[in-house]
């Protein structure tokens, strides 16, 4: 087994390599420039080494852009030319009832601040993407085994269904509350089913039951989107944006090896520190976790606010995929450095660190605290 870890800055990329055949998890960033190098410089690097593998799948733990936009671009520029065995995607599309979460993530792509015309929605551009290039997909949920060697162990389709419900009843609160004082209980009501309706339509799309063209559905996301009453209904849920924001890494697909052995590997995504712990702790009595992992992926690039102990586990390699992260202002700035927590005093004995840079880590003091450490900036990639 061997990894290879892809310096994307603040985001994700990573092959998996066997004898068998290659595991691409994610493709992705949230910086335009990457060691000064333009992000599409870097992914045409990066695409030009996946054209060595000839069988290759690909993961996306979620839709966010830091871990989808280099396969957006790929499938844009490069048509035809890395057709992938499967993609596998979390499974919040199987069940018609799964439209509602699919609808608090099209909410949350809608609701950022620093959205343009021009900018792409990351869940809507990756259906997009699907129509204009029909690709082999297959949903995963807790319990699961793909590539005959990886077990699921997130997302829980019980648990999200149940988050789903809370986050759902909490926007229909604000709804309610702007109705009593604006009058405008249909407008909100229609809005709000209005893009119910489309992204079950974005399910279905996925699923394979509803075929479209991609002028059809752009014409009717345009349409979705210049809708006066979407648009006060989403100035309405501004109170909802960070559980929303939250919510998207709520769903992220974590996986490890099926079998306990010398190689064991543990992929978390994005995963929040509440459900690494249930996961950790084998809430169902279902999945437990192995004692030992020759490499972990550190959750949602290092941060604080998803900190999660790993010393039980004895990891021989720990994964930081991150990068400076340029926010609205600089609390959330902050907030997405590194935790100091994976490095220096906190060290795991006989645990080497990789990260791509060591520039945004809260560790970092007038050089590197980890003992052993490797720091994969300016190089494109590191293989461990």
């Amino acid at each position: 087994m061997k990894v290879r870890m892809y310096n994307v800055g603040c985001g994700d990329c990573f092959c998996l390599r066997d004898r068998k055949g290659s595991l691409l998890v994610d493709f992705g960033t949230s910086n335009n420039r990457i060691d000064g190098h333009p992000r599409s410089d870097i992914f045409d690097v990066i695409i030009s080494d996946f054209t060595t593998i000839s069988h290759k799948s690909l993961l996306l733990t979620n839709f966010q852009l830091d871990h989808i936009s280099g396969l957006l671009y790929m499938l844009k520029k490069y048509r035809g030319s890395n057709d992938f065995n499967k993609i596998y995607l979390p499974d919040i599309f199987s069940a018609s009832s799964m439209s509602r979460t699919l609808t608090l993530l099209l909410l949350s792509d809608l609701m950022k601040n620093t959205y343009l015309p021009s900018k792409q929605i990351s869940l809507y551009a990756f259906v997009e993407a699907l129509v204009k290039q029909p690709q082999n997909i297959e949903f995963l949920k807790r319990g699961d085994i793909f590539e005959s060697k990886y077990q699921v162990l997130w997302p829980d389709c019980s648990v999200i269904e149940k988050e789903t419900a809370e986050n759902y009843a909490y926007i229909q609160s604000l709804e309610k509350r702007e109705n009593a004082v604006s009058n405008r209980e249909n407008e909100f009501t229609e809005a709000l089913l209005r893009l119910e309706t489309f992204a079950d339509k974005l399910r279905q799309i996925i699923c394979g039951t509803l075929k479209t063209n991609a002028y059809a559905l752009e014409c009717e996301f345009r349409d979705l989107r210049e809708d006066p009453s979407v648009i006060q209904m989403l100035q309405t849920f501004e109170a909802a944006k960070l559980n929303l924001r939250q919510f998207k890494n709520k769903i992220s697909l974590v996986f490890h090896s099926t079998t306990d052995g010398e190689m064991n590997v543990l992929f978390t995504g994005d995963i929040p520190g509440k459900y690494m712990e249930m996961i950790a702790a084998n809430y169902d009595d279902a999945l437990p976790l192995h004692e030992h992992y020759w490499c972990v992926k550190v959750p949602n690039h290092g941060i604080q606010a998803d900190y999660f102990d790993f010393t039980d586990y004895t990891p021989e390699n720990m994964l930081i995929s991150n990068g400076i992260y340029y926010a609205d202002n600089k609390k959330q700035t902050k907030a997405y450095r590194t935790s100091a927590q994976y490095a220096g005093l906190f060290y795991i004995n006989d645990t080497h660190m990789y990260c791509s840079s060591s520039a945004c880590c809260d560790g970092y003091r007038n050089g590197c605290t980890c003992k052993e450490c490797d720091v994969i900036s300016p190089q494109y990639y590191k293989d461990i």
